[in-house]
């Protein structure tokens, strides 16, 4: 194993610190939502409506639409976007089937999914130190889910619940090897969260009115201004400087730091709606922390270029 010192260049640094920042900005959805009562469906819809209406302007003036042009990227911006709006779409029928703790975790298997189909379809091995990281964020993950599991029980386990569940992580890992390619390919951050965001939001466009219909729901400015958040800070700022950190670092890497998200949802919770977490979540957390502390120090320097197979 390589140490900090031999091998933490300041981009490699940067990096680690841009995907940590994203998934900690991302931690505070959860209670975003909380405020919100716009049908999930349609709140899904104008959050990518806003980050992709806000890139818009970015990548026509900085020139990055072109990026989007380049031989074989075409397809692979099919790719991620289809994977992220499959994630978001079978997150949330997992959600509804089989209850949020369990729905969660399954979704944050990805990293798991990575460290065996990464060797195969990326030039990188799976390191050991990601293995003991990974055994330790997906304890970590558990501790926090416990108290959630308890609560919820054996009740709400469904076959179809656990596959949309299982789905949904095997769609982000989908997600971050896409993602990692076009990065190998310099294929710039802006463009293609900007795609991704058109097509999710066009996706979730039906599906959201006929929630809105469905639930009799009116739009207020509280609502539309909380979707404007989401969109401009949760996934116009936060996706494109996750996707920026890929070009630094392994994406192995990127999904053991990005367990920072479900960390930091407690602490906004504390700081803004006075919940305490208990210590399950706590011990949780440090054990999260813990593991991506690890990658960072003893991770091997990501390769150049990795291109998806």
């Amino acid at each position: 194993m390589t140490t900090a010192a031999a091998s933490l260049r300041p981009e490699r640094l940067r990096g680690y610190l841009e995907v940590a920042i994203a998934s900690l900005a991302n931690g505070a959805i959860g209670v975003i939502v909380t405020y919100d009562n716009m049908p999930t469906s349609m709140l899904l819809c104008l959050r990518m409506a806003f980050a992709a209406a806000a890139l818009a302007a970015v990548v026509l003036i900085g020139g990055t639409w072109r990026d989007l042009a380049k031989p074989g990227v075409p397809i692979r911006v099919l790719g991620i976007s289809i994977s992220l709006a499959a994630n978001l779409i079978l997150y949330f029928l997992a959600i509804r089937a089989t209850g949020v703790a369990v729905a969660i975790f399954l979704s944050y298997l990805a990293p798991v999914y990575l460290a065996f189909v990464a060797p195969r379809l990326l030039r990188e091995t799976t390191e050991r130190i990601v293995y003991v990281a990974l055994g330790i964020g997906v304890g970590g993950m558990a501790l926090i889910l416990v108290p959630g599991l308890l609560l919820e029980g054996g009740d709400k386990l469904t076959v179809a619940g656990l596959l949309y569940a299982w789905g949904a992580g095997l769609m982000y890992a989908v997600y971050l090897l896409i993602a990692k390619s076009l990065r190998g390919r310099d294929v710039r951050s802006t463009a293609v969260v900007f795609a991704q965001s058109a097509f999710t939001a066009a996706v979730m466009l039906v599906p959201g009115l006929l929630a809105v219909s469905a639930a009799n729901y009116h739009f207020t400015g509280v609502d539309l201004l909380l979707a404007a958040v989401l969109g401009l800070v949760n996934t116009a700022f936060a996706f494109s400087l996750f996707m920026h950190g890929l070009r630094y670092i392994r994406v192995q890497h990127a999904s053991i730091i990005g367990y920072l998200e479900p960390v930091s949802a407690p602490l906004y919770a504390l700081i803004l709606l006075g919940q305490v977490p208990s210590s399950w979540t706590v011990a949780g957390g440090a054990l999260i922390v813990t593991a991506g502390i690890l990658v960072v120090l003893y991770g091997h320097e990501d390769l150049e270029p990795e291109l998806l197979g």
